[in-house]
């Protein structure tokens, strides 16, 4: 199996093969282990996000179109991520610096996270509608782009440009801001 690429490797899985599910659990546990302890910087919550991760690609093995398995597996446990966070401190705030120092990339311990959190917000709330949602989709709920295609009774290639477009206006109008939400990104 250590011999298979990724795209063998999913192909295998969505065949419900345990082997391949083995495989890329032992190929990227370490990959996403370190993603979440860097930004967690608590070893039981961080596997808790690699096993969450994990357990969601066997669950939706079936209906994920996954292209680059390391790119989508590092995205999602970034997002699951921010998940344990909101679950672990539900009443804190993310402007507290003791908080911002488990949650925070080095380099933001002097901004304030959750205006930065309100900012992101009313961004996503000024884009078109279609545009808001599909990036919500794709961003929040991590559906793939023919998941979001039958939500929302579109095709696929106008599911694409209405994230591009999501994308491109949320860049253009966070730039000064965007080193801190590549993870939307």
């Amino acid at each position: 199996m250590d011999e298979l690429s990724d795209i063998a490797l999913l192909e295998r899985l969505q065949q419900a093969d345990a082997s391949a599910y083995t495989e890329i659990f032992h190929r990227y546990w370490e990959k996403l282990y370190a993603i979440a302890y860097n930004r967690l910087r608590v070893r039981t919550a961080a596997e808790d996000v690699v096993q969450e991760v994990l357990a969601s690609l066997w669950a939706r093995r079936e209906v994920l179109e996954i292209r680059h398995l390391s790119g989508y597996l590092a995205t999602a446990t970034r997002y699951a991520v921010f998940r344990q966070i909101s679950r672990l401190l539900p009443d804190q705030p993310l402007d507290n610096p003791e908080v911002m120092q488990q949650v925070a990339a080095p380099d933001m311990d002097h901004l304030d996270y959750y205006r930065l959190q309100e900012r992101l917000g009313a961004e996503i709330a000024r884009l078109p509608e279609k545009c808001r949602l599909v990036f919500l989709y794709s961003r929040k709920e991590q559906y793939s782009n023919k998941e979001i295609a039958a939500a929302m009774q579109l095709s696929e290639k106008t599911v694409e440009a209405h994230l591009t477009k999501a994308l491109k206006q949320l860049r253009v109008r966070l730039k000064d801001v965007y080193p801190y939400l590549s993870f939307f990104f």
